[in-house]
Order: C-alpha cells, then structure tokens, then sequence
C-alpha cells in the first residue's frame, strides 16, 4: 500500500476523507455542488436526456395521384400499359434492373400503375398487410396482401392493390358525379379505422393534358399523349365517312402509301377533308371543363359526337380527320401548339418522310351539299363544289405548314425543359406505348 508523506503524524491517506468533512461543516449549505462518496448531495453531471420513444401507433392516408379527381379517360386508355416495363421497383416485385432506392424514398408496393393507394406509417417491419379499395359502382374491392419487409425509419409504406375497374361503368360517365371511395387496411390481423372518401369522377370526355405536382409547383407530369386515345381508327363511323368519300369520285380507293406517291396521297386526304365537309361539320370552340386542383385538362369530342353535333373544335376536328387518316394507313399526329391543336400527317413511309399540316377549324368554311346530292347537282355546280372545297383545303394545308416551321424547334425539342404546350404526338408511338382508343359505347349512325 502507498503512504503519502504525513505532517500531523497522521498519513494523507486517512486525512482526505477527514480534511473533506471539515470543509463540508464550514462551507455554505449552497456551494456543496458536489457528490462525496459515501454521502447525499445535488450533482452537477449533466443527465443523459432521454430519448423519445418512436410511436408504435399505425396510420393509414388515402392517396390518389390525380388528388380528388378520377378521369376515366386515362383510366381506360392506358388499362394495359406497364409504365415500368420490365423493371418493377415495386418492393414485393423488384427486379434485378431496378433503380436502388434512397433511404427517404418511400418504399411502394403492389401494382405500381393503380391510380390509387394509401400511405402507411408506424409500421413494423415484416408486418403483414392487407388494403381494400373500392369505389360503390366503378371500383370493385381491389385488395394487396402481403408482407411489407422494407420501411422507412417512420414506418412508412405505400401499397397499391391492383384495381379492377367496372369499365363499362366508366365509359358510360358523360358528366362529372361525386363517387364514395373506401379505403380499408389490416395490420397483423388488426384492421385499422376505415377511411371514407369523396371523389369526383370526371367526364369521359375530360382528357388531362399534365398533374402538378403540387398546387404552388411548377414541375409537372405530361399527359398530352393521352389526347391519342380521341383517335379511333375502330369506329363504324369511320367506314361509313370513307365510303361517302368513295362516293365522291375524287379517288377510285383508299390504299394508303401502296403507290409510293405523294400526290395520291394527298389527293385520299382531300378526299375525306371533302367527305367532311359534306356532312356540315363546322368549328366550335366548346373545350371548357370544371377546373381541378393538380390537373390541367380539356373537354373533347369523340367522333361520333362531332359527327352528329356537326361541331368541332380544334382538338376535335383535329381527331375526327386523325381516326380517318390512320384508318387508311396513313400516319397521323396532333400538334399542339399554345391554345391550340392542328393535324400532320406524312406523305410517305419511313422516318425521312415529308410532314403536312393541315388547319382542321377550316372545314366548315364552304357550304357544299351532302354526298347524297351530289348524284342531283349538274356538272357545273358539282365543279363549283369541288373546286371551292380543294381551295379551302390548300389554304388550310398551306395555314399548317406555317405552323409546323413556325414551331419547327420547339416541335423537335424532346427534353425535360421542353415547353409542355408545344408537341407532335404521334398516334402510332401512343398505339404503341399502349394507348388504346376509348370506344364512346354508342351506335353508329
């Protein structure tokens, strides 16, 4: 044992404990700011603070991507499109070219192209889940079940069931209506408070042109390809339209770009461009339609609609004389240029082909008789006729290709910065992406 040196005969090891006893007698009750083993008195060691607990409560947040707003237009034309191809990053469908995911991403599963799904938190990992939508009409019960092995460090979690849709229902939805939407989750076997919402369903006739983000956001989702699904080359009508330009006399047949000649086929364009005309269609400019929060869209026609209205407006027409067109193998594309929408179409096949424009708001700028009088009129007056109607069409063939060199730039920009009001949608690229026409469930004529 160590001794310190002593000076009272008493070593300095016995005299601490004693030296701090007399200290503690003389000192002031409020300077003893210090623990003395052995005995009782206020620290100053900071405590460790402690740590929140992590709430163990689990919640459940209806979610839809077009907010309160369902549009059975792009539900229908896009019901066969896997937006991610073969990559799935759905976490309970990953595949191995999957993009990793960040640690604030939250992690989705189910089927990742649903409109709708709810967003979860306080989960467990490894949780078994199970989440039910419908909608009283439209939706069938819709449900996800499985085991949510990957959450955030909040517990968080969305789940898309796989939606089966009522489709038939949806083609048949001509003006908005408010629709109940439920929204059911079970957590290891104990349900979570049902969730009861009210949504909008829109017009078939409302085509969303992009979703912001968020209300005060400028970034944006494109949905202008969606306006392709207007085109149907699959309506009776069309054959009906083609037979009266038959009827015409203009051309002998319709055979597309079989002849590889440019000016046959402008001569089967003005042909329908005449048929048109004949049945009286005129330009209107009806695209209004009830505003929403996140979605920026336009009322349009379907075919049969301006058909029998004899009234087009822009967009309209322009998809009228487009299902036309692609029927007889001609390809055909909507320009959409600010506040307004015309047609193009290729004088040829392949990638090098020359591109027309053509002002569709123009048919309705000569009164000529219906096809069915033609067989009354006189030589003359059918010479009349069809020279007023060719006139017409090479000022509005030569008003689109202003237009097309106009935006020549603009038209070919294909980046992110792009301006969204400005762009050529092809029909056969949305044909081939997936965009299915939406048949209108009417009869023809």
């Amino acid at each position: 044992m160590l001794i310190y040196p002593s000076y009272t005969g008493i070593p300095l090891l016995f005299m601490r404990p004693l030296v701090l006893l007399l200290l503690c007698a003389t000192l002031p009750a409020h300077l003893l700011a210090f623990d003395i083993p052995g005995t009782t008195g206020t620290s100053t060691t900071k405590k460790k603070p402690q740590q929140k607990k992590k709430s163990t409560e689990i919640t459940m947040d209806p979610w839809s991507y077009t907010e309160g707003d369902l549009y059975p237009s792009a539900i229908v034309s896009t019901a066969t499109v896997d937006w991610n191809g073969d990559d799935q990053d759905a976490e309970d469908k990953k595949t191995a070219g999957a993009a990793k995911p960040k640690k604030k991403d939250i992690p989705i599963y189910g089927d990742e192209n649903a409109w709708l799904a709810v967003d979860l938190a306080g989960l467990p990992k490894n949780a078994q889940v199970e989440v039910t939508i419908s909608i009283d009409g439209f939706l069938k019960p819709s449900t996800w079940k499985g085991t949510v092995t990957r959450v955030t460090k909040d517990g968080e979690a969305r789940v898309f069931p796989k939606a089966i849709w009522d489709y038939d229902a949806l083609l048949r939805v001509r003006q908005q209506r408010p629709v109940n939407v439920t929204f059911q989750t079970t957590v290891n076997g104990t349900p979570l408070p049902i969730d009861y919402e009210t949504y909008v369903m829109r017009s078939l006739n409302d085509c969303m042109f992009y979703v912001l983000y968020d209300e005060d956001s400028e970034d944006f989702d494109d949905f202008s390809w969606l306006f392709a699904a207007y085109v149907n080359e699959n309506h009776p009508e069309v054959d009906m339209i083609l037979k009266e330009a038959l009827q015409s006399g203009i051309v002998s047949d319709f055979d597309g770009y079989q002849d590889d000649d440019h000016k046959a086929v402008m001569m089967q364009v003005f042909a329908v461009w005449n048929a048109l005309q004949r049945r009286g269609i005129k330009y209107s400019d009806v695209s209004h339609t009830t505003p929403s929060k996140l979605v920026v869209s336009q009322s349009v026609r379907f075919l049969d609609d301006s058909v029998r209205a004899t009234q087009a407006n822009c967009v309209d027409g322009t998809v009228l004389m487009a299902s036309v067109l692609s029927k007889i193998g001609i390809t055909s594309y909507l320009v959409m240029i600010p506040g307004h929408c015309f047609l193009a179409f290729d004088l040829g096949d392949g990638d090098d082909a020359k591109r027309v424009g053509i002002e569709t708001t123009m048919l309705g700028n000569d009164e000529i008789k219906s096809v069915e009088e033609i067989a009354h009129l006189t030589q003359t007056a059918k010479l009349t006729e069809f020279k007023s109607s060719y006139k017409t069409f090479t000022a509005a063939v030569k008003t689109g290709n202003a237009n097309l060199k106009k935006y020549k730039t603009e038209l070919a920009d294909d980046s992110e910065d792009a301006d969204p009001d400005i762009q050529i949608i092809s029909i056969p690229d949305a044909r081939d992406l997936g965009i299915m026409p939406i048949s209108s469930l009417r009869d023809s004529r």
